[in-house]
């Protein structure tokens, strides 16, 4: 596949820098910003925890079932739409959380404007773009650029949305983040994305888009492939839910775990850029299967939680290696499937994970708010991510090539 060249016969990297940074704040609003608001010093104070996580594990549903439709159309005419739109949705949406009174305003928020405007400007827009734009050879590259800057989302967001609710009050801090993230996009569809033209082609017939679900129900290697990011998105979506909460609860000031998991982003940094590259000498799945391991270290560090080093051992492991694992899965399917149907492809995989996968931050809070504490809810998250990386163990034995 040839690159998609700017205008100027250059490969488009101002663009794919713009998009990153477009997911850097969306990542920053939208997950590391619900870190914060859900915790007693925030939108916590004013409704359940049950109540905040539905809206959020609900917005990740609503955005898988985009997944699809989001894909096919990145695939038939490119990002820049995508993008514009996911930026004024995010906007709207944080507006509405930040005049919710009853517990159905923040349904509203999270679900029908929230969560589309995640699959809009999350890192599965980027992804297509990125196989859009560059041939196999510089596509690791751009991935970990991609992924790097998206990266400083925690870094950044994580403590300043915590001084920002502390300091205005979140409602006031919801309004701000929400022009932040609509503002952003925007300017990055006006003015960065117009230079790169749309895909040279298009998915095809409805008779096309049904050939590619049947073909991806008869490969097993995509099945197990897309059980396990099932079971580790389940498990990860829980632990940056609550995880400022967990170690809140036993003890630990909201302040202080803030800044742990802002270091957490900053560890996963170097992985975002050298996964890439140890997939081209190991296999993305090798790869994918140590960082898995590595993740359930981390969780396994919260199941009591209480003394500073188990607070340090989660950030440092569970930072370190979800760095490693986000480029992994895109490098694999690529690998895979790249080509006219990738978009449509990730999508199909990303809305069943998704919408299962989603239900993460809903089951922790619910049992949560049941038992009374984190303990139990920690032992699922870890016992996800065992069954997931058993997933990939399978996967890469399997000795199915992806059709």
């Amino acid at each position: 596949m040839l690159e998609h060249m700017t205008s100027d016969n250059r490969p488009p990297w101002s663009a794919v820098l713009s998009l990153a940074a477009t997911v850097m704040v969306a990542f920053g609003v939208i997950l590391y910003g619900f870190s914060i608001f859900v915790t007693d010093a925030a939108a916590g104070s004013e409704f359940s925890k049950t109540v905040l996580s539905a809206g959020y594990g609900g917005s990740v549903v609503a955005g898988g079932l985009l997944a699809i439709p989001i894909g096919r159309r990145a695939d038939r005419a490119g990002v820049r739409g995508i993008t514009a739109l996911g930026g004024v949705l995010g906007g709207c949406g944080m507006a509405i959380f930040a005049l919710a009174s009853q517990p159905w305003h923040v349904l509203v928020a999270w679900w029908f404007f929230l969560g589309p405007a995640g699959a809009m400007m999350f890192y599965e827009v980027s992804f297509i773009a990125v196989d859009q734009w560059f041939a196999t050879k510089q596509r690791g590259r751009a991935l970990g650029a991609v992924t790097l800057i998206g990266g400083l989302a925690g870094i950044i967001f994580i403590p300043a949305t915590e001084w920002l609710v502390s300091t205005f009050g979140w409602r006031a801090t919801s309004w701000a983040l929400g022009a932040l993230v609509m503002s952003t996009a925007v300017a990055t569809a006006t003015f960065a994305l117009h230079t790169v033209a749309g895909p040279p082609r298009s998915l095809g017939s409805p008779s096309r888009q049904r050939g590619l679900i049947r073909s991806l129900l008869r490969d097993r290697r995509f099945l197990l492939h897309t059980a396990a990011m099932v079971l580790i998105f389940f498990a990860v979506q829980g632990i940056f839910a609550h995880r400022v909460a967990v170690f809140e609860e036993v003890g630990f000031d909201v302040t202080a775990v803030a800044w742990w998991a802002a270091a957490a982003s900053a560890l996963s940094l170097p992985g975002r850029w050298i996964a890439p590259l140890l997939a081209g000498r190991f296999g993305s799945i090798n790869v994918q299967i140590v960082a898995s391991i590595v993740l359930a270290l981390g969780a396994a560090a919260m199941v009591d939680g209480s003394t500073p080093w188990q607070l340090v051992s989660h950030f440092v492991l569970f930072g370190g290696a979800f760095g490693a694992f986000l480029p992994l899965r895109a490098l694999t399917m690529a690998e895979w499937f790249s080509g006219d149907r990738y978009g449509a492809t990730m999508g199909s995989q990303w809305m069943v994970v998704t919408l299962i996968g989603a239900a993460g931050p809903a089951v922790v809070g619910v049992m949560r708010d049941t038992a009374g504490d984190y303990t139990a809810a920690t032992i699922v998250i870890i016992s996800a991510l065992g069954a997931g990386t058993a997933l990939l163990l399978a996967v890469n034995r399997s000795g199915f090539p992806a059709r």
